[in-house]
C-alpha cells in the first residue's frame, strides 16, 4: 500500500569517513551482509531482510561531515529481544547507552565507528 506519493522507504544513507573500515564494522558488530558494493562510488548497501536497506557512503573530500552529537536523522533497527542485542553489542565492544522503556517500546542507542547514532527498538 502506498503512503502518500511513496511506496515505501528504499534505503537509509549513513555517511562515513572510510567506507571499507565502516563496512567491516557493520559486518563484525551488527552481523550485516552486503547486498551491493560500488568501490568507485565508495558505497556499500546492507540488506535488512525487508524492503529497506542501509547504505554506507563515504564522504568526499568536499563534503562537510556532521558534527558528532548534532541532531540528525538516524536508523532505528527493530529487534525481537532488546536486552539480548544490547548485551551482544556491548560484548563486541560497541558503546551502548542504557535501555529505555516507554509507551510499549524498549530501545537503546549506540554509535558506529564514525560516531553516527543508531538505535535498536523492541515493541513489547
Amino acid at each position: 500500500m502506498a503512503a502518500g506519493v511513496f511506496e515505501g522507504l528504499d534505503t537509509v544513507i549513513i555517511r562515513v569517513h572510510d567506507v571499507d573500515a565502516a563496512a567491516a564494522w557493520y559486518r563484525e558488530k551488527l552481523e550485516l551482509e552486503a547486498s551491493f558494493e560500488d568501490p568507485e562510488a565508495r558505497l556499500v548497501v546492507f540488506d535488512l531482510g525487508g524492503s529497506t536497506s542501509v547504505t554506507l557512503w563515504q564522504l568526499a573530500r568536499i563534503d562537510v561531515p556532521m558534527v558528532p552529537g548534532a541532531a540528525t536523522a538516524y536508523p532505528v533497527f527493530s529487534v525481537v529481544d532488546v536486552e539480548h542485542v544490547w548485551n551482544t553489542l556491548r560484548d563486541r565492544g560497541v558503546l551502548v547507552e542504557p535501555v529505555v522503556e516507554s509507551g510499549g517500546v524498549r530501545w537503546f542507542q549506540f554509535r558506529d565507528l564514525d560516531g553516527n547514532r543508531l538505535e535498536a527498538c523492541q515493541v513489547v
